[in-house]
């Protein structure tokens, strides 16, 4: 072969090295582009010559991450946004593979990060380190619910099943002859322990079907004092007249267009909440209904003890309790609202919170007018 020849050939093979390295770096590049996992790289001066776009994007979304220059610099953000110090972070310098999980908070936030450090070699030795973090907040969540779960189950399921095997073991005395009146008494205590009992259990299935999408509704039309009517008369008779209703209105809120049963466990459950959450001797609930130019608005207005505006905002998180405390005064498994914001979602309302401590709280059913299917349809 002529030497022309010769140098041509390596020339083309040198090209051909060249674009395949380029064509891996760019394969590399989209990988790690793309992954749902953040990738720090720092080389051996202890410099950060990377981070894919998830760390600057979802992790450490608007905090300044893309403005760290050196590992020290890592770690001391680290350390800043954790929500307590954590001694094993210090270690991060020192350590050459380290797992650890952080808790950082920003925007009044909780995320929860699983964070794997790593050392980097190649053909020719060590050039550096990598840090691997893994967003894990759904996987805490989840933990979360499933200790809140047991422990409310545990809480709430107990004094029905005590008071049910009480009465049963009553009955079951043979040296005893009870009076008819006193088995009636026992034998309705414990039907309305089992009715409690479906209740739990029905709260249990209705946010499973939430989370699934599987809810199924029984929509229709019907006027909005049928829906306020039928609630008025679930409530217990000694607490019936707490609870008034401004019918002032009524005459002009179009027919509302929904599962009325569905609707009505949401107005229940904010009408108790008002009674159930007051410590006044007079307690009081005022439902007043208002039409806007595309929704209904259903007002529960209450003079109990009110929410901070940070509450606000968790009250709808399913187990949350203002009072979480063993000594509550109030009972509940902290779904009740969780299951009512997913009720007035699936209807594509929402739910409306205006509240200040020691001067009660307004909640809002907000309830869209199907305007295309109404027209000018208005309660007579």
């Amino acid at each position: 072969m002529k030497e022309s020849e010769v140098q041509f050939a390596m020339m083309n093979k040198g090209k051909f090295n060249f674009e395949e390295d380029k064509d891996q770096h760019a394969r590399l590049h989209a990988v790690l582009k793309s992954m749902s996992e953040g990738i720090i790289l720092v080389d051996n001066n202890k410099n950060i010559v990377y981070q894919n776009e998830f760390v600057t994007s979802h992790l450490f979304s608007g905090i300044g991450s893309d403005s760290l220059k050196t590992e020290v610099d890592l770690i001391a953000f680290i350390q800043k946004v954790s929500v307590s110090k954590n001694n094993k972070v210090d270690e991060l310098l020192q350590s050459e593979d380290i797992t650890l999980k952080l808790t950082l908070e920003f925007e009044n936030q909780l995320k929860y990060i699983m964070l794997n450090k790593f050392s980097v070699y190649s053909e020719t030795g060590f050039i550096g380190n990598g840090y691997l973090l893994r967003d894990i907040t759904k996987e805490e969540e989840i933990d979360q619910l499933k200790s809140n779960l047991i422990t409310i189950a545990s809480h709430e399921f107990k004094t029905p099943i005590t008071s049910i095997r009480g009465s049963v073991e009553t009955l079951m005395r043979r040296d005893a002859d009870w009076d008819e009146d006193f088995k009636v008494e026992l034998l309705q205590g414990i039907h309305e322990d089992i009715l409690h009992l479906q209740d739990l259990i029905s709260v249990w299935f209705d946010i499973k079907k939430i989370e699934m999408g599987t809810m199924s509704l029984n929509k229709g039309y019907f006027p909005i004092s049928q829906l306020i009517s039928n609630t008025l008369d679930q409530l217990p008779r000694e607490i019936g007249n707490k609870v008034r209703y401004d019918q002032s209105n009524s005459s002009q809120i179009p027919l509302l267009y929904g599962d009325k049963k569905r609707l009505q466990q949401v107005l229940l459950n904010l009408i108790m909440n008002g009674l159930v959450h007051n410590d006044l001797p007079e307690k009081q609930v005022l439902l007043t209904v208002e039409a806007g130019p595309h929704d209904v608005f259903i007002h529960v207005k209450d003079n109990g003890i009110g929410i901070s505006k940070e509450l606000c905002k968790k009250i709808f998180d399913r187990f949350y309790r203002v009072d979480n405390s063993p000594q509550r005064k109030t009972g509940g498994t902290g779904l009740g609202l969780s299951i009512c914001l997913g009720l007035m979602k699936e209807h594509k309302g929402d739910i409306l919170v205006e509240s200040e401590p020691g001067k009660g709280s307004i909640f809002t059913m907000k309830l869209p007018i199907n305007e295309e299917d109404l027209g000018g349809i208005y309660e007579s």
